[in-house]
């Protein structure tokens, strides 16, 4: 008996793993290829601000490699090109019955997984076997135990999470307007002047009314969007459950922390124009990125960028410790399959996270994640980013030591080719697939002061920048049957 239980278990395992998934496509979603000005109610907008009411192209600026197109239900996770190819899709029908999307070794990677899929270098492959690790469970045990985990974290997300609807007359964004335009929300309430770009760069100014914009009224819920190939595209966590998992970090320490990375920085972050980081006009951007980076003169990860090296060892733990408190949030509500793929890819792939300097304990370093991105008062060119899993963006409000259920909203995290902005108060984590279009907007009060921080795992990290270092004999194996899977 227990051997034909078995059986019945490795059937639809195999079944369930192997083959291709059933290809489906909506469009009943993009309604238009550029934003006009209905509100969140699908009425006409009042007073919406803007210095450019004809805004102008940019020319010669493209946006990142990797771009979700909502009318086609598509996430081009590999390589490097920005079109769109509808290779793994799935019907919103066989996303209700399954709470682990149907992923093999025969599609592209998860949805929330950039890889480097267009090179046989062994960085490259590296990402490959990575983002393929999850998928090896030869055991129907494994498999009816890792059904059984992500049912339960469905009944969680059904439970605590108010799902989204965007209303049908919702006018969306399309990747090619992403890539052509430089394009920026401002979150403005209306005694706050209108965003203005600095001097010799033309930008699209949309303000975030001009997008639906949920929220909820009873903090025990969050919010969450219908899923997409069977992975959520983001997630507010419930803002009681946010506050309780920062209730143990001092923000003052934090803002102390933060504080001092940013004047180790003396010069602004650099970053491309596919990802242009803004401030209000004429002032100096305070931008900085901090934890494991490729280096661009060796074959190495460097631990940290070299202005980090200065840093008092009391604010390293301070950091990480707000780095793990990211990571609580991510386990509580994130997929399950985000989190099992996150697990088997450590295990397959030894790559570095966050750390103490000088400190590779278990108790200060990440789990999983690589890197903090943090500025204050800045707001980001609409763009997408080359991660190995979901991330996580909170904002912090200066000057305030606690934060209180009932506080305003600072700012907006917006999905343009979703049609969403989402609202963000003060303390809240906002987890979210940074290979789907999104930004954060400009802060809703000019008298405020709104730290952002982002905690994310690069897929450079994960391919450990060496190409000289050869792969391990299980890393081989795993390329191997891939390659195996895609042949036959």
């Amino acid at each position: 008996m227990y051997f034909l239980f078995d059986s019945i278990l490795l059937f639809h395992f195999l079944t369930y793993m192997i083959l291709p998934p059933e290809q489906g496509r909506r469009t009943d979603l993009l309604k238009s290829s550029s934003l006009v000005s209905p509100n969140n109610f699908g009425g006409p907008v009042s007073g919406i601000r803007s210095c450019h009411p004809h805004p102008v192209s940019s020319q010669n600026i493209n946006s990142d490699s990797v771009h979700y197109d909502p009318s086609t239900q598509v996430i081009v996770s590999s390589g490097s090109s920005c079109h769109t190819v509808d290779r793994l899709t799935e019907s919103t029908e066989k996303d209700r019955q399954s709470p682990f999307p149907s992923y093999s070794l025969l599609a592209p990677p998860p949805p929330w997984v950039h890889v480097f899929s267009k090179s046989c270098a062994n960085s490259s492959l590296r990402t490959q076997c990575a983002a393929a690790a999850s998928l090896q469970v030869m055991s129907p045990t494994v498999f009816h135990r890792r059904i059984r985990r992500a049912r339960k974290k469905q009944r969680k997300q059904d439970r605590m999470l108010h799902e989204i609807r965007v209303p049908p007359t919702q006018v969306l964004l399309s990747p090619n307007q992403i890539d052509s335009d430089i394009i920026v929300f401002d979150g403005g309430d209306d005694s706050t002047p209108p965003i203005r770009p600095p001097d010799g760069i033309k930008w699209r100014s949309i303000h975030v009314r001009q997008l639906y914009i949920p929220d909820v009224t009873d903090h025990q819920f969050g919010l969450s969007f219908p899923k997409i190939n069977g992975a959520s595209p983001f997630i507010l966590l419930p803002r009681k459950v946010s506050l309780d998992i920062i209730s143990a970090c001092g923000l003052s320490t934090i803002y102390g922390s933060l504080h001092e990375c940013e004047k180790l920085r003396r010069v602004s972050l650099s970053r491309s124009d596919r990802k242009r980081v803004f401030t209000d006009y004429g002032k100096q951007v305070t931008y900085a990125c901090v934890g494991p980076q490729p280096s661009r003169n060796s074959n190495t990860v460097r631990d940290n960028p070299p202005f980090m090296d200065n840093l008092p060892q009391c604010h390293w733990r301070s950091l990480v410790w707000m780095m793990k408190r990211a990571e609580i949030a991510f386990r509580e509500f994130a997929d399950h399959a985000v989190i099992s793929h996150n697990s088997h890819a450590k295990k397959l792939v030894p790559f570095k996270t966050f750390q103490c300097s000088g400190d590779a304990s278990s108790s200060f370093s990440a789990e999983f994640f690589g890197g903090i991105a943090f500025g204050t008062n800045v707001f980001l060119r609409c763009h997408t980013d080359a991660d190995f899993t979901m991330s996580i963006s909170q904002v912090f409000l200066k000057g305030k030591d606690a934060y209180n259920l009932e506080d305003d909203v600072i700012c907006y995290f917006c999905f343009p080719t979703l049609g969403v902005a989402v609202p963000l108060r003060p303390g809240d984590y906002f987890m979210f697939n940074a290979l789907i279009p999104h930004c954060i907007s400009s802060r809703c009060r000019l008298e405020d002061n709104v730290m952002c921080a982002s905690v994310y795992l690069k897929t450079a990290v994960v391919g450990m920048n060496n190409n000289k270092l050869q792969l391990t004999s299980d890393q081989a194996a795993t390329i191997e049957l891939l390659h195996s899977s895609k042949n036959n």
